[in-house]
């Protein structure tokens, strides 16, 4: 069956930006950020390399790109991936159960921005400020959920306990999982325990005395 050609113009432009952009994912994550070249990544995408240079600047620009992109992103897959719940507990272990699994899976790109965040400080603090940030925010929007239900004491800081548990997801889902080579049941075991004390800090009384009896 024909296709219709790619109209010159924005869409062009958009397509060849999308297929740079999903080429760089790929050769990042196989052969690390500093062994890649913009030449393959171009030659995997089927785009000339100057195009890389006009719509990004760099490889750099690539992986800021990426980035961004990610981050916009953020609160569409944990709403598509963790559904709302009456349960506080199973919302949090939810959460972090969720972050252990997307991890595992984004692990060989996850190696790459780590990396790059230790020695590039715009990647460092775009990771901190942006990505890991927007992930906060959506933990700390269902937290919020759970405390305007009655579920979560009123006296609870929600960004702080937002961050936590973003902190707990990742250090599960990357350390434990990836550089540490933990035994997956163990790291989730882990996790749950920790989910689990979360929502005992933070639970409203009667949810408290549920959340012990499990």
């Amino acid at each position: 069956m024909l296709t219709s050609p790619v109209t010159p113009g924005k869409q062009d432009k958009d397509a060849r930006q999308r297929a740079l952009i999903d080429a760089a994912t790929l050769t990042f994550a196989e052969k690390g950020y500093d062994v890649a070249t913009t030449r393959e990544i171009a030659e995997r995408a089927r785009c000339s390399e100057g195009l890389i240079h006009r719509y990004f600047g760099s490889k750099h620009g690539l992986l800021m790109a990426i980035l961004r992109e990610k981050a916009a992103n953020v609160r569409d897959v944990v709403q598509v991936s963790v559904d709302e719940s009456d349960d506080l507990g199973a919302e949090i272990e939810a959460l972090v159960m969720w972050a252990l699994d997307f991890m595992w899976e984004q692990r060989d790109f996850m190696r790459v921005v780590t990396g790059r965040a230790l020695v590039d400080p715009e990647v460092g603090r775009f990771v901190g400020n942006t990505l890991n940030a927007r992930r906060v925010q959506v933990f700390a929007e269902r937290i919020e959920r759970h405390r305007a239900a009655g579920r979560v004491r009123d006296d609870v800081d929600i960004e702080t306990a937002a961050q936590a548990l973003a902190g707990i997801s990742y250090q599960a889902g990357f350390f434990l999982q990836v550089v540490f080579e933990m035994d997956r049941r163990n790291a989730a075991r882990i996790a749950r325990e920790a989910a689990r004390a979360i929502t005992i800090m933070i639970a409203a009384p009667q949810v408290k005395r549920t959340e012990r009896l499990r």
